[in-house]
C-alpha cells in the first residue's frame, strides 16, 4: 500500500508538474515566423513569456494564460527609434501601430532631462528615453528661456526662435563656454543617454564649444548624436559637416549616430555613406540613419532655408508645402514668412529616390523616423498646437507621415526590393540600433533581439501585406500602419487586434543618476 501510495504520489507530481508546465506562461505565441537578427534564428515556433521576459523559445506546444495564434505571421524583436520627437500620447499611439516599442529622442534631445522622465513616469505605453540637449543649454545659457522637459514642445523654443535669438545667431564666445558645459553636465547627471547636436539648426555655433561638449559624454562615457551642419550637396555641404563631427568624436573617443544622412548629404550620400563605412573598418562605433521619404521635415527659419537654397539643395520654393494645410510656397510667401512667422512648420521636397535606396541598401545604416510632434488644427486650418491626446482620432494630426509610416514602410519596401532581405530590414531597426547604444545603456542589451532572456519587446506583422497608409495630403498623414494586429512592450499587450491599448507598460531607458 506505501509503494501503491508512493507510486501514486509520482503520477500525481508528475501530472501537477505538466500541468504547470502547460499553464506556466503568461503570454504564447504560437505559430509564429520567429525571427532574431542577432543569432540569424528564422523558423517556425512557439514563443513563452514570463514577468515581461521571453523565456522559452520552441517547437514544443506551450500554453499560457493568453495565447497569440501568430501564424501565417513574423514575430521580431519590438522595432527601436533612436529619432522620435512626437513624444505624446497620440505620437506613440501611431508609433505602437508601426510596430515601434522603443521610440527614443536622441537628435534633439530634452531639456531638462529630469522632466522629460517625470513626463512619462507611470503613464508610457512604449519604452522611452532622451539625450541631453546641446540646444536646451544654449537656449538656457544664451537667451535666459528655461525650456520643459520636452523640448521641442516648450514655450520657450518658440520665444528663442525669434530673430535675433542669441543661441542661433551668437558666434563663438570662450566666456560662454563654462555655463554651456554646467548645463549640459547636469542633464547628463539626470540620466540622460548621451549628448544631442542637432546643430543643422544653428550653425553659427563653434566647433571648439562641440569639441569641449563632446568631452563630457567622453568624461560619462555616453555617444553623441548630431543632426551635422550644412543641408547641402554643394559647398559648405554635408560632407563637410559630417567631416567636421566625425573628428570631434574620433578625439573624445566616443561613439556617435549621425541622423538622417540623405537628408543632409542629398546627391553625395554615397560619399557620406562611403566615409561612416571607413570609419567603422578602422575601429570607429559610428552609425548613419535614414528615413524613407522623399520629403522632409522642417521650419520656414532653419539655417539651410534661407534666400539661396535653391543653389544648396537643388530645389524651388514650390518644392515647399505648409505642414497644416499642405499649401505649396511661392517665393512672395517664403519671404513673408521668414518676417511674420518663421516657425511655421514646413515640408520639403528635396530626396531622390535613389539616396534612399542607397541607404537602405548599406549595411550598418539604422532607420530612424524623425517622426515630428503632431500639430492640431480647427476647421478654417488654424493652427491649435501640439495638442493631441490618446484619445484625439487617427488623421486629425498634421505633420510628416513618417511618424505613422516609417517601420511599416521599410517592411513594405523589403517586400518590394530584391536587394534587402527581410531579416536585413529588421535588423536596421532593431538589433543594430539596439548594439549602438547596448556598451552604454545596459537596457538595450536585452533588446533589439528575440532570444530566451531577452526583455518581452515584441512585434508581430504580416509580411505580405504590412504597409503603411500616412501620406503627404492633409488629414492622411497620420492614418496608421496596417499588417501590425500585435505589439507587446515588457510582456504587455500593447497593441491587442490592431487596437492600442493605453497602459503602462513602457520602462525608462535611462543613462546613470549622479547625485
Amino acid at each position: 500500500m506505501k509503494k501503491t501510495a508512493t507510486a501514486l504520489t509520482l503520477i500525481l507530481t508528475a501530472l501537477s508538474a505538466t500541468a504547470a508546465h502547460a499553464q506556466g506562461f503568461d503570454i504564447v505565441i504560437n505559430n509564429g515566423r520567429v525571427m532574431d537578427p542577432e543569432t540569424g534564428f528564422d523558423q517556425i515556433a512557439n514563443v513563452g513569456i514570463n514577468n515581461g521576459f521571453v523565456t522559452e523559445i520552441s517547437t514544443d506546444d506551450l500554453e499560457g494564460a493568453r495565447v497569440i495564434d501568430a501564424t501565417g505571421h513574423v514575430v521580431a524583436p519590438g522595432f527601436i527609434d533612436y529619432h522620435s520627437h512626437a513624444q505624446s500620447e497620440y505620437g506613440h499611439k501611431l508609433y505602437a501601430r508601426d510596430g515601434v516599442t522603443t521610440p527614443m529622442d536622441l537628435e534633439v534631445g530634452a531639456y531638462p532631462v529630469a522632466d522629460f522622465y517625470e513626463f512619462w513616469e507611470g503613464k508610457a505605453f512604449l519604452n522611452y528615453g532622451t539625450n541631453a540637449a546641446h540646444v536646451g543649454a544654449r537656449v538656457a545659457v544664451l537667451d535666459g528661456q528655461e525650456p520643459d522637459g520636452r523640448f521641442i514642445y516648450s514655450p520657450a523654443v518658440g520665444a528663442a526662435m525669434n530673430d535675433g535669438a542669441q543661441f542661433k545667431t551668437k558666434t563663438f564666445d570662450p566666456m560662454d563656454e563654462p555655463a554651456i558645459l554646467s548645463a549640459v553636465e547636469a542633464q547628463l547627471k539626470q540620466g540622460a543617454l548621451g549628448v544631442a547636436y542637432p546643430i543643422g539648426y544653428y550653425t553659427v555655433v563653434g566647433s571648439p564649444e562641440v569639441m569641449a561638449v563632446t568631452g563630457l559624454a567622453a568624461k560619462y562615457d555616453m555617444p553623441i548624436t548630431t543632426h551635422v551642419r550644412y543641408l547641402a550637396q554643394v559647398p559648405p555641404s554635408g560632407f563637410m559637416g559630417i567631416t567636421e563631427m566625425m573628428t570631434i568624436a574620433r578625439e573624445n573617443d566616443v561613439s556617435m549616430l549621425i541622423h538622417h544622412i540623405p537628408s543632409n548629404c542629398l546627391g553625395l550620400t554615397k560619399q557620406c555613406l562611403d566615409l561612416i563605412d571607413s570609419a567603422r573598418a578602422n575601429g570607429m562605433n559610428v552609425r548613419g540613419e535614414f528615413y524613407p521619404y522623399q520629403y522632409a521635415g522642417t521650419y520656414v527659419d532653419a539655417d539651410y532655408n534661407a534666400p539661396g537654397f535653391e543653389e544648396r539643395m537643388g530645389i524651388q520654393a514650390s518644392d515647399y508645402k505648409l505642414a497644416a494645410t499642405g499649401e505649396a510656397l511661392t517665393n512672395e510667401e517664403f519671404d513673408r514668412l521668414r518676417t511674420e512667422a518663421p516657425t511655421t512648420d514646413l515640408l520639403m521636397y528635396t530626396m531622390k529616390q535613389e539616396y534612399i535606396d542607397e541607404a537602405f541598401t548599406r549595411p550598418g545604416v539604422i532607420v530612424g523616423s524623425d517622426g515630428m510632434p503632431w500639430i492640431i488644427t480647427d476647421d478654417d486650418g488654424n493652427k491649435l498646437g501640439f495638442t493631441a491626446t490618446f484619445d484625439t482620432p487617427y488623421g486629425a494630426g498634421n505633420g510628416h507621415a513618417r511618424g505613422a509610416g516609417t517601420h511599416a514602410r521599410i517592411l513594405r519596401m523589403a517586400r518590394e526590393n530584391d536587394n534587402v532581405t527581410l531579416m536585413q530590414a529588421i535588423s536596421k531597426m532593431t538589433y543594430e540600433p539596439a548594439e549602438f547604444l547596448e556598451d552604454h545603456v545596459p537596457a538595450m542589451r536585452i533588446r533589439g533581439r528575440l532570444q530566451e532572456g531577452s526583455a518581452a519587446d515584441i512585434t508581430i506583422f504580416d509580411p505580405e501585406n504590412v504597409t503603411d497608409n500616412s501620406t503627404p495630403t492633409i488629414g492622411e498623414n497620420s492614418l496608421p500602419s496596417t499588417g501590425i494586429p500585435y505589439v507587446i512592450v515588457n510582456g504587455q499587450v500593447v497593441v491587442d487586434d490592431s487596437v492600442v491599448q493605453n497602459i503602462p507598460a513602457g520602462v525608462p531607458i535611462r543613462g546613470s543618476i549622479i547625485e
